[in-house]
């Protein structure tokens, strides 16, 4: 071996001997140059992005955005959503205000335009009173039809100018069968009435001059349940009934204070009493009996259309004619001619046309039983069906002109735009119906009040008018077209 090799050797061992793998010296010294590594690769990084970041910037200059000077909802963009707001605002508002005023028993609900403005308590059961007549109403003309009409016949054997025996006078269940002079001593006059004169006219034309026996009354066509049992003394006969399928001037018999018991005796006698009068020899006392089928028709009337017999009963809130026509409703159905028959029919009824029967009681059809339950929304429902411009609305009263309205709102903004059907019993009062605007557009309202002192005017009248005023607010104007430019 060379000098220099040993040397070079010599050197390597020292080095070794100096510097040994896992000592401190080794271990700072890779730390150190690791760091230093990493550094640099970092700072290359940041100093790229940072490039990049400036160029983008320099592209994509961010300015401030000026205020808008638009609504957010213009007559050019919604004019539709600001038409709704400007007309049904202020009537959801004053609505608001109103039901601060009504009672926990009571409800309210309110449609316009398709839209539901009001809802208080629409699902619990009232007491109904005489808005009842509205169920009524609405499921006759389900059932029975607008073409239906009652048919009163007289039935008897005739031999020349003769009735060889007795001359039955048929009901055909028409309530508003009636003399001329009956509607002048009447509160509300009947109106669309069937004249009793034309019947027996028909039978004179028809060459009756002598009946040999009696005039009988038979009202075999419903059942003989007077009045719904539940009434009080104090309500039968002043307020409903005597009820049957034959009945004349609401069972009054002229010159007769007290009206009969038996509807159709009243009717057979009255009946007499005309013929009489005009010239008809009529041998036996009237009575009340059975006809056969088979006995021939000798002369009949029929009554005006069924949507003129509901105006009748709406607008004056004629309980006999409620009642009655509850009872054809069941003899439509199921050829029962009861009350019973009828409740039970107008449920069904109810149910097929997708109406609320939640919590429904119906005992009669005037209301006047104060057991009868039904929800704001059930004639709410059956109000919306009609619109306003069907029978069911145009047959109501008039505010400040007819019926039970005619002294009510005779002043105001709803003075013949506003028609309803009321109802009061003793802590109960109602109105519902529509208020119009335009010969295509009207409100819906239903409002029950129920509970202690409500039918006493200091009470209901500061509601109903306010309702009134609210209702009177809406407009068909501005629409949509007239908003936007």
């Amino acid at each position: 071996m060379s000098d220099n090799q040993l040397e070079d050797s010599n050197s390597i061992k020292r080095a070794k001997h100096k510097v040994k793998v896992g000592s401190p010296r080794v271990v700072f010294t890779l730390l150190g140059t690791l760091s230093l590594v990493v550094a640099v690769v970092l700072g290359v990084a940041w100093k790229t992005v940072d490039n990049i970041a400036e160029s983008v910037t320099s592209q994509n200059v961010v300015r401030e955005i000026p205020g808008l000077s638009a609504s957010i909802i213009s007559a050019r963009r919604a004019p539709a959503t600001l038409s709704s707001e400007k007309r049904i605002g202020s009537l959801r508002r004053s609505l608001v205000r109103l039901e601060r005023l009504i009672n926990n028993e009571s409800c309210l609900i309110v449609d316009v335009e398709g839209q539901q403005i009001a809802a208080l308590r629409p699902n619990l059961p009232v007491t109904p009173a005489s808005t009842m007549k509205v169920l009524v109403a609405s499921v006759a003309l389900e059932v029975l039809g607008p073409d239906f009409t009652y048919k009163t016949k007289l039935q008897g054997i005739q031999n020349g100018e003769m009735i060889s025996g007795d001359l039955y006078l048929v009901g055909g269940g028409d309530p508003l069968l009636i003399t001329a002079q009956y509607p002048t001593i009447e509160p509300l006059p009947t109106f669309n009435g069937t004249s009793v004169e034309a019947l027996a006219d028909a039978l004179i034309a028809a060459g009756v001059k002598t009946i040999s026996g009696s005039v009988v009354g038979d009202e075999s066509r419903y059942d003989s349940e007077r009045f719904t049992p539940s009434l009080g003394l104090g309500i039968r006969t002043t307020e409903v009934g005597p009820l049957g399928a034959l009945v004349i001037n609401d069972g009054v018999v002229t010159g007769n204070p007290i009206k009969p018991d038996n509807p159709a005796l009243a009717a057979a006698q009255e009946f007499t009493n005309i013929l009489i009068a005009k010239g008809v020899n009529v041998s036996g006392i009237a009575s009340v009996g059975v006809t056969s089928s088979d006995v021939p028709v000798v002369a009949e009337i029929s009554s005006r259309a069924l949507p003129d017999v509901l105006a009748e009963m709406l607008t004056n809130s004629d309980n006999n004619t409620a009642e009655l026509v509850l009872k054809e409703i069941g003899f439509g159905s199921l050829q029962q001619g009861t009350r019973l028959a009828g409740a039970q029919a107008m449920i069904t009824k109810f149910t097929e046309m997708g109406i609320p029967t939640e919590g429904l009681i119906i005992n009669d059809g005037s209301g006047l039983d104060r057991g009868n339950r039904v929800m704001c929304s059930t004639i709410q429902a059956l109000l919306l069906r009609d619109g306003g411009f069907g029978s069911l609305g145009t047959g109501l009263a008039v505010a400040g002109r007819t019926g039970t309205l005619g002294d009510l709102f005779t002043d105001g903004a709803v003075t013949q735009r506003l028609r309803g059907k009321t109802g009061t019993l003793t802590g109960v009062k109602g109105l519902a119906g529509f208020v119009t605007y335009d010969a295509e557009l009207a409100s819906t309202f239903t409002l029950i009040l129920n509970g202690p002192g409500v039918s006493n005017q200091s009470t209901y009248r500061p509601i109903w008018s306010a309702l009134a005023e609210a209702l009177a607010t809406f407009s068909s104007s501005p629409s949509a077209d007239q908003i936007s430019p």
